[in-house]
């Protein structure tokens, strides 16, 4: 029966594993895609180098993405989920990078979040990112634009998350999320094992006859005996600390906490960032 017994827990253990979503894994990679002909190829060159040097670093996929063509719907929402695939495309879905879309179309640029990345880059975060590089399209120096946003990258990953999101299964999700992430994997998991178990129970209930034990088989006749103890309380003492609250609700780096805002691109991959008109 203890042989039984472990088995089913191996089993069980093996199902919890087999439950929990797998994510892309891959190794991660910078990218320079200029669609638009906005750099010379000596400039290609740099931004990648500082790329991939920052890639090595972070462990971030990080893609430099320009283009004059975004479609017929250039609003603000076709772009978002124009940069949105793109990241996908060359990246994955749901892996660990960020997008730098830089837009000669409708001049909406866009920086695309994903995975771990969410975490990392809040909508503060990503508004500084955009002061930062303002002074570089200002001066319509766009490989200083390129160049500013990966130094960014590297600076918030120095500084470590945002302090907005929890991490679940490995991943990265909002706090509204996380108890709806938690329970569905939870509840998969737990149904899963059951029929597991259900099966191996009624597969080796035929091989082993469990018999109700009995107390007549494990007691000693007048071998028990009871007793009775009860303690007295003279009174009582309590005693108060005063603490007061703080004004805030937490503390994150750069004494910020702002959320990153979040949504899925039409492929259904999950998405932070933020837009910029120029």
């Amino acid at each position: 029966m203890k042989r039984f017994i472990c088995f089913v827990s191996a089993v069980i253990m093996c199902a919890v594993m087999l439950c929990v979503p797998a994510y892309a894994d891959g190794k991660a990679a910078a990218f320079v895609v200029d669609d638009a002909g906005a750099f010379s190829a000596m400039d290609i060159e740099d931004i990648k180098q500082a790329a991939e040097a920052a890639v090595k670093k972070t462990g971030f996929n990080i893609v430099i993405f320009t283009s004059d063509n975004v479609g017929t719907d250039k609003s603000d929402a076709a772009v978002t989920d124009f940069a949105d695939l793109k990241y996908e495309e060359l990246c994955g879905i749901n892996t660990d990078g960020i997008l730098l879309f830089i837009n000669f179309d409708n001049k909406y640029d866009r920086i695309s979040t994903s995975g771990v990345c969410i975490n990392y880059f809040s909508d503060y975060r990503i508004d500084n990112m955009w002061t930062v590089m303002d002074r570089y399209f200002e001066k319509d120096d766009l490989t200083g634009v390129a160049l500013a946003f990966i130094r960014q990258v590297e600076s918030y990953y120095n500084s470590g998350k945002a302090n907005n999101q929890q991490e679940i299964l490995g991943r990265e999700v909002d706090l509204d999320e996380a108890g709806f992430t938690f329970l569905s994997s939870f509840m998969f998991t737990g149904f899963f094992a059951l029929i597991i178990s259900l099966i191996l129970y009624a597969s080796f209930s035929k091989q082993y006859k469990v018999e109700k034990p009995e107390t007549r088989n494990y007691t000693l006749k007048d071998s028990l005996y009871f007793t009775v103890k009860a303690d007295r309380f003279a009174g009582n003492f309590t005693s108060r600390i005063y603490s007061p609250r703080s004004s805030s609700s937490g503390s994150s780096h750069g004494g910020h906490s702002h959320r990153s805002s979040t949504h899925h691109s039409s492929s259904g991959g999950r998405h932070g960032g933020g837009g910029h008109h120029r």
